[in-house]
């Protein structure tokens, strides 16, 4: 199966082609305007591989609103006009990827102290939150972005679309059939102050 994979939940602009089990990635590690790069990254990918895609595997967060939405706008009109399905993925399935331990947390900086997060036990997750950075105890953190000024202890994870795209094939048959309408970003808000 072909597909594109589009990750644009945090300062990263992450586009990867999916060839059977080979892909193509094409990555700007810090982007205020996914505008800017996504429809290019997406136009080089498709024109260099020369493929017809089957699906878009998208991240729809938690993350940068702005991202999450440039993300969702530009997938929607893609996979109209080729009348394709998009396969929602969670940043935190995402980020997840590969962990083993028992219980910790994954989390996304925000802005000022807060994070967006999930608490994670033998495998479930917990309610996605916006909430104090200092929230975040007890437990190991996986996250990306958080300043080196706010001295939070964790081991960065970076997003990226080439796990997007493996777990979107994974998630495929389960969405295949469902409307581009019905697949929103998701959108946390602030919980305390």
């Amino acid at each position: 199966m072909n597909y594109l994979a589009i990750d644009t939940s945090t300062d990263i602009c992450s586009v990867s082609i999916f060839s059977g089990s080979k892909y193509n990635t094409l990555v700007n590690d810090s982007t205020k305007d996914h505008s800017e790069y996504l429809p290019v990254f997406v136009k080089k990918l498709l024109n260099d591989n020369n493929i017809k895609i089957n699906f878009i595997a998208l991240n729809i967060g938690p993350g940068s609103f702005t991202g999450l939405k440039i993300g969702s706008s530009f997938s929607k009109g893609l996979a109209k006009a080729l009348n394709i399905p998009i396969i929602p993925v969670s940043s935190f399935d995402t980020l997840g990827r590969g962990i083993s331990l028992d219980s910790y947390y994954l989390a996304i900086y925000s802005h000022r102290d807060f994070a967006f997060y999930a608490y994670y036990k033998n495998g479930v997750e917990s309610e996605l939150k916006c909430d104090k950075i200092s929230n975040l105890s007890g437990y190991k953190v996986f996250g990306y972005g958080f300043p080196s000024e706010l001295n939070v202890d964790y081991d960065e994870v970076k997003p990226c679309s080439e796990k997007v795209g493996m777990i979107g094939l994974e998630h495929y048959e389960l969405y295949k059939n469902k409307s581009i309408n019905e697949i929103n970003p998701i959108y946390l808000m602030q919980k305390s102050n």
